[in-house]
């Protein structure tokens, strides 16, 4: 099944960056008042250590460490949001920009049993791209698909062209989407995970709107997810 694609309009966009302000500041305040608990405990544990206290100690660490991860990617996919009107656009090989943002995640991959597959990418083309905001909607995709397999699969990055559109696909092998969720993918805040912002997809459809592009999602339960970008060739604007 597919899920298609709804760009809000610059005014919309405005008053939707309002509203994930105001969340934010509360999806930001809620992780840091656990994080001042559990530094309170770290303090009375660490001075004199309890050699049965010491896997307490590296749980806390670890959840000190989600926790600041998670704060740090709603930062980076709310700042991506507040920079659409100032991307400045430069003619690339989308290619050759895949494959560099695609090895960031390849260790990733690895430790999670994925192997990463990357075909056809040299027939992309040229697009005009902001590299860093591209880059976000990519690993964003790339961490779905990661998740989505956690006993591991395979992740392909696909690239073709198809009359004036440079088209991505990121494919998965995954556990599928079931056909109810499909319709809340781009809705902000909106996640299935216990550690997701739900910002993910909404940040990847926005960034690509503001490139003249645009995304799709079909997915199979059992099967796997394919996100399909499609991006306008420089030789076609």
């Amino acid at each position: 099944m597919s899920q298609p694609l709804d760009v809000p309009k610059p005014d919309e966009h405005l008053a939707m960056l309002g509203r994930l302000a105001s969340t934010l500041s509360h999806e930001i305040r809620n992780p840091l008042g656990a994080l001042f608990v559990l530094m309170d405990v770290l303090e009375e544990e660490l001075p004199q250590p309890a050699a049965d206290h010491c896997a307490q100690v590296a749980q806390i660490l670890a959840d000190m460490r989600t926790m600041l991860s998670r704060m740090d990617d709603l930062v980076q996919d709310y700042l991506s949001l507040a920079r659409l009107a100032e991307l400045h656009r430069e003619p690339v090989e989308l290619g050759a920009i895949v494959e560099t943002y695609a090895q960031e995640m390849h260790k990733q991959c690895a430790d999670c049993d994925i192997t990463l597959r990357l075909d056809g990418l040299a027939h992309l083309g040229q697009v005009h791209l902001h590299q860093n905001a591209f880059r976000r909607v990519l690993i964003n995709l790339m961490q779905n698909a990661i998740d989505a397999m956690p006993q591991g699969g395979e992740l392909t990055l696909c690239g073709r062209q198809a009359d004036s559109w440079a088209c991505l696909a990121v494919q998965d092998t995954g556990e599928g989407i079931p056909a109810d969720q499909l319709s809340q993918l781009f809705v902000p805040f909106h996640t299935t995970k216990s550690n997701g912002t739900g910002l993910g997809l909404y940040v990847v459809r926005e960034i690509l709107a503001a490139h003249g592009g645009v995304i799709t999602v079909t997915s199979t339960l059992g099967t796997g997810t394919t996100c399909l970008v499609m991006l306008p060739l420089v030789a076609a604007e």
